[in-house]
């Protein structure tokens, strides 16, 4: 897509002084040879939901401290013992801010708490994080908590151009579910104005008993076209409201900016971010 994607940075002693901003004060490492993947399931039958692992080739980061809010206490903790660890298991995206130069920088973070068994109101986190520097300093300007409830693992990080103006948007797909239901939910956020802007919020996968079970995919020359006012996809549908379709029904929905958006919702997730005293 070349021009139409931000690409994330590579340096890595760039992205290990970013860990040390996010979790300051911690012993942060790196295992080279380790690798994760958590696409599920691992063997797909025909027809099955597939949820791939977006951070499947990266490294694998130790990052060693107390619980730095709730968030985190939740995820750490061992329901059995109450007992808590105190070492994240941390993959991540990098990428440059749009338009803040060599000012600012976006983390996309999926970690874990090895050897805990949390809650599954909160299994694992997902982070999104604008950084900004002062001087020669890097610090946290603003963080936002993906959904908690059954989240596991990252379907999608891409930096793109919806609106012909430059790769100004971040797309995530962050899994979530719940009873007999699981699901992708993808974001959009607008980067453009120098904040984590939410645009977008619908489902990619979904699958709910046999009452619901769809998959769509952002058509991007679509959505181009509406400079990015409207989110475009090709949906393919398998049951809805119980009723199943074979073959499958396919449909072209396009959604409006704002749809799908609770900020309500938002801020009473963003209150686990409080600083733990």
């Amino acid at each position: 897509m070349g021009n139409d994607t931000g690409q994330p940075v590579s340096d890595e002693g760039l992205r290990l002084t970013v860990l040390h901003a996010i979790f300051p004060g911690m012993p942060v490492s790196v295992d080279r040879s380790k690798r994760i993947d958590d696409s599920w399931p691992e063997k797909p039958n025909a027809g099955e939901l597939y949820f791939p692992d977006a951070l499947a080739a990266g490294n694998v980061y130790a990052v060693t401290g107390d619980a730095m809010n709730e968030a985190e206490s939740e995820a750490s903790k061992d329901v059995i013992t109450g007992k808590s660890s105190n070492t994240r298991q941390l993959r991540f995206q990098l990428f440059r801010w749009p338009k803040e130069n060599d000012t600012g920088l976006l983390a996309v973070l999926q970690y874990d708490f090895p050897g805990a068994r949390p809650a599954m109101s909160c299994p694992s986190v997902g982070l999104l994080v604008h950084l900004r520097r002062n001087n020669a300093e890097w610090a946290v300007k603003e963080q936002y908590l993906l959904e908690t409830v059954h989240h596991h693992s990252l379907q999608g990080i891409r930096l793109l151009d919806l609106t012909g103006e430059g790769a100004h948007e971040l797309v995530i797909e962050s899994n979530s579910g719940g009873a007999g239901t699981a699901a992708s939910d993808l974001l959009v956020f607008d980067l453009s104005k120098g904040h984590l802007d939410e645009v977008l919020n619908t489902e990619t996968r979904m699958q709910h008993m046999t009452d619901y079970w769809y998959t769509q995919t952002m058509n991007l020359s679509r959505t181009r076209q509406s400079h990015g006012q409207r989110f475009c996809f090709s949906k393919t549908t398998l049951f809805e409201a119980g009723k199943a379709f074979r073959p499958p029904r396919v449909s072209r929905p396009c959604y409006k900016r704002g749809d799908g958006v609770d900020s309500a919702k938002v801020k009473d997730r963003s209150e686990m971010l409080t600083p733990a005293r």
